[in-house]
């Protein structure tokens, strides 16, 4: 069942939401509830410090953070496209001779296809 929150931010944070919402083709109450389900998953550190660099402003420890968790994220992502193939036994064993490189491929082709790309 949902729920209906109500919340008050400033007209730059409005437009920013609003903004965020257009590019990603999403409602302002889809993207609302997104946001507030990511934050509430993260740790309260987590929280209390990107709370922290949001009032200081600091825009550039915001974007490297940014960048770091995608990096992190692709890398997960890779891990777990990985363990999916060898859970598939497609490779090994007496009858192939695969290499880490066909693994590696196949990984990222699995990953691709889960993004949606080619």
């Amino acid at each position: 069942m949902a729920s209906t929150i109500s919340a008050n931010v400033d007209n730059g944070t409005a437009m920013k939401l609003k903004v965020v919402a257009s590019l990603e083709n999403r409602s302002v109450s889809n993207a609302v509830s997104s946001a507030i389900t990511v934050f509430v998953g993260l740790p309260k550190g987590v929280r209390d410090f990107l709370l922290e660099l949001n009032a200081q402003n600091d825009e550039e420890t915001i974007n490297k953070l940014g960048r770091e968790m995608m990096a992190a994220a692709a890398r997960v992502r890779f891990e777990k496209a990985t363990a999916d193939i060898a859970s598939e036994q497609r490779f090994g064993g007496p009858a192939a001779q695969s290499s880490e490189i066909d693994l590696m491929e196949e990984a990222t082709a699995l990953t691709r296809s889960a993004l949606g790309r080619s």
